[in-house]
């Protein structure tokens, strides 16, 4: 693959992801601390950014920055953040139905 073909992936990659959470260009690049307009260039393939804007996309899109590379379709495995994050909703999950169940059970 060369640089070409890797920019455009990106680009694709980003506009990809950010449509899929709903994410508007304007709230992309607010949570990145970037400029909307400069979203747009990076998904027109204008521009592509230091690693400090890949770094800020990948989290304001929850995802790896390696995964932004990633074709489509490409099998990712699970990491340590990832795991980390659905161990605390799950503990979050959990201790609101155990909250629930006993207000019902003190009834």
């Amino acid at each position: 693959m060369n640089a070409t073909e890797l920019g455009k992936l990106y680009s694709e990659n980003i506009k990809r992801i950010r449509m899929e959470k709903n994410l508007s260009q304007e709230k992309l690049a607010e949570l990145a601390d970037v400029s909307s307009p400069y979203i747009s260039e990076i998904e027109n393939q204008k521009k592509v950014g230091k690693f400090e804007t890949i770094a800020a996309l990948s989290n304001a899109l929850g995802v790896e920055p390696y995964e932004l590379f990633l074709p489509v379709g490409s099998v990712i495995s699970h990491n340590e953040r990832r795991t980390k994050d659905l161990m605390k909703r799950l503990r979050s999950n959990f201790s609101e139905l155990v909250d629930t169940m006993e207000l019902f059970l003190a009834e």
